[in-house]
């Protein structure tokens, strides 16, 4: 029979290769399971007792104090995350006021920029309004000098007009008494008429002449007053515009 057991036994793989197994009795003895009628009878002492109890407060003790540990230890982590939590919201809240302190002097800087911008536009505005000024100033005083040059040129052709046609007058009167004298007939009389014809004609072409120079004089001093005016009110304007800025 133990022959038989011992006998190899031969198993062959999947892939070819074989192998051996070797069956043998079992060595030694198995130790005898306890059962209560084979378990020794002993009564348990006071001092048994008193020992196991203690034992059992140690290991309820030990217990206690690693759930306490557990507690602690997680007591511990919570704070921890809380400091974390309140470090990073106060970072946060730093980085947030930074950054409207950067932005509220960005807007600071850009709001004096503008104003330098305008400010200097506006001077430039009121540059250009002084040399328009300086030239409408300038022409009108030329064109005042130019006009009164023309008035003066004028008056001094009709003072000497008026000398020409007065030297003729009394040519022609001299002319006519001369005829008179010469002829003292009736045709005097009608000589006289037109002489007398010719001076009125000569003096209402005169006074036309005066009423035409007068006039004009009167145009020229409105455009002068003209020009003048609008001189006047450019230059308060530019002088608002720097104040109201």
């Amino acid at each position: 029979m133990q022959t038989e057991m011992m006998s190899p036994v031969k198993n062959q793989a999947k892939n070819g290769l074989a192998f051996e197994v070797i069956l043998d009795v079992p060595k030694g003895t198995t130790p005898a399971k306890l059962t209560p009628q084979n378990t020794p009878n002993r009564q348990l002492t006071q001092e048994d007792i008193i020992i196991k109890l203690q034992r059992a407060e140690e290991r309820r003790q030990s217990l206690e104090m690693a759930k306490l540990s557990m507690i602690s230890e997680k007591n511990q982590k919570i704070e921890e995350a809380a400091k974390i939590r309140e470090e990073q919201n106060l970072n946060f809240s730093k980085q947030t006021e930074q950054k409207l302190i950067s932005k509220l002097e960005a807007s600071k800087e850009n709001r004096n920029t503008l104003k330098m911008n305008l400010m200097e536009k506006l001077k430039k505005t009121d540059t250009k309004i002084a040399q328009i000024k300086e030239i409408a100033s300038s022409t009108a005083d030329v064109l005042e000098e130019k006009i009164i040059n023309k008035l003066l040129a004028a008056e001094e052709n009709r003072l000497a007009n008026i000398s020409a046609l007065t030297e003729r007058l009394k040519e022609h009167e001299k002319h006519v008494e001369e005829v008179r004298n010469a002829t003292m007939g009736g045709k005097d009389e009608e000589l006289e008429e037109k002489i007398i014809l010719k001076l009125q004609n000569a003096l209402d072409n005169r006074e036309d002449h005066l009423d035409k120079i007068k006039e004009k004089m009167r145009e020229h001093a409105k455009r002068i007053d003209e020009v003048r005016e609008k001189a006047r009110l450019q230059s308060p304007n530019s002088s608002s515009c720097f104040e109201q800025n």
